[in-house]
């Protein structure tokens, strides 16, 4: 019974059997026209049959209309072609090399309009199938169905094997000028202005990825004793934790599709870098930092079409931070009175200012959701403005005179074209 089975599944299996060689995803259109096209004007299914199985293997094609397509099978540069085609359709193939190079063929492909041509060829056990459109030269898809004498469940098979796939509405006279003739994507104008905004998270540290701790150790293994003394005062990452999480808000545009400006914010909360083995921190409660960063970005990018449903834009990014930080500080509830040295802490800057550079990418769906990928670095600074006159005695410290750090960040965008 069990091998009885088994034969029986290999017969279901054999008697159903196709196989799509290539499918260049070609357009089906909603009531679709499909012309059936045969070498020897002996069709092995029915137009209307055809239609029917159309009908009943995609409910959105809606009203389809199927004939014969007798003007090329009366045709000789037509027949030739098909004949050709026939010999060279094998597994394997790429559609290109079944091109039609004669002018007169390739201009009856040209002329389908959003018309669809059904090439069937019977072979022996088996049946070619090659469908056709207006886009290009050489099938859209192509592949071959198990021969049928029934020429109803032929034309399910058929329907079944390539028609099944979601439809789209026609194209009107204007719609298809306007298709025929529009540029390449790349090749496509690009809007005046395209503006987004959006919310990302990343991640910044002093240390450099790929070099020598020593670089940087001075700076992320520094303490501060006594509220207020360090090993050197040049970086804030002696202070204040060198490398913490930032939530970022940002809002740009570009001109042509070429230049652009980017405003951001950006929020980080920094931990004091405390001596814990310093007894004095015993009143202390918590020391932080929230740090700023305002700052503006010139822009330098170029978008590629991959897909209509996908662009992809990379960038160099250039430009100038404002930094402020506000001082979070409290003792524990039991300490009534700070010390001396609590109350005499480091003080930073009013404000620092720094520059950024860096890549990315911005990864753009459908026009309108973006997903932004950069990396680079950043830097903070103290001037002094007036420069020191020899009567004075000696300069004061600057706190945090040179802080870089390098990061990376990941946003979401929604974006507008104009």
């Amino acid at each position: 019974m069990k091998k009885l089975l088994v034969i029986l599944m290999i017969l279901v299996a054999w008697a159903s059997a196709s196989e799509v060689y290539f499918d260049s995803r070609f357009t089906l259109w909603k009531d679709a026209a499909v012309y059936i096209w045969t070498l020897d004007g002996n069709s092995p299914v029915n137009a209307n049959e055809f239609c029917l199985s159309l009908r009943r293997n995609n409910t959105g094609i809606g009203e389809p209309k199927c004939r014969e397509l007798g003007e090329w099978e009366r045709d000789t540069v037509a027949t030739r072609y098909g004949s050709w085609l026939s010999n060279n359709l094998e597994k394997g193939l790429p559609s290109s090399y079944l091109r039609a190079r004669h002018p007169g063929m390739a201009a009856k492909i040209q002329a389908l309009e959003d018309n669809i041509v059904l090439l069937l060829i019977p072979q022996g056990k088996f049946i070619q199938v090659a469908i056709f459109d207006e886009t290009a030269q050489e099938p859209k898809a192509a592949g071959i169905v198990k021969a049928n004498n029934d020429k109803v469940a032929l034309s399910d098979d058929i329907a079944a094997t390539f028609f099944d796939k979601r439809t789209k509405r026609r194209l009107t006279k204007e719609e298809r000028l306007k298709k025929q003739t529009e540029p390449d994507d790349l090749y496509k104008e690009v809007p005046n202005l395209k503006v987004w905004a959006g919310v990302g998270i990343g991640y910044s540290q002093a240390h450099f990825p790929l070099t020598p701790d020593n670089w940087t150790s001075s700076h992320t293994k520094s303490r501060v004793k006594n509220y207020r003394v360090t090993k050197d005062s040049v970086s804030l990452w002696n202070f204040i934790e060198d490398s913490d999480a930032f939530l970022s808000l940002y809002a740009g545009l570009t001109w042509h599709g070429f230049i652009g400006v980017e405003f951001m914010y950006r929020y980080s909360n920094r931990d004091m870098k405390t001596d814990k083995s310093d007894t004095v921190y015993r009143e202390l409660d918590h020391w932080n930092f929230g740090q700023h960063d305002i700052g503006l970005n010139a822009l330098l990018s170029m978008t590629y079409p991959i897909t209509p449903w996908l662009d992809i834009t990379p960038l160099f990014f250039l430009g100038f931070q404002y930094t402020f930080y506000v001082e979070d500080i409290g003792l524990k509830n039991e300490k009534q009175e700070p010390s001396r040295a609590y109350k005499y802490r480091i003080k930073f800057e009013d404000l620092y200012k720094g520059a950024l550079i860096g890549i990315g990418g911005q990864f753009v769906f459908k026009k309108h959701y973006g997903i932004d990928l950069r990396t680079g670095v950043s830097s903070r600074g103290r001037d002094l403005y007036v420069a020191p006159s020899p009567d004075a005695g000696a300069a004061p410290t600057t706190i945090g005179k040179s802080t870089i750090d390098c990061f990376v960040s990941l946003g979401f965008e929604y974006h507008w074209t104009l």
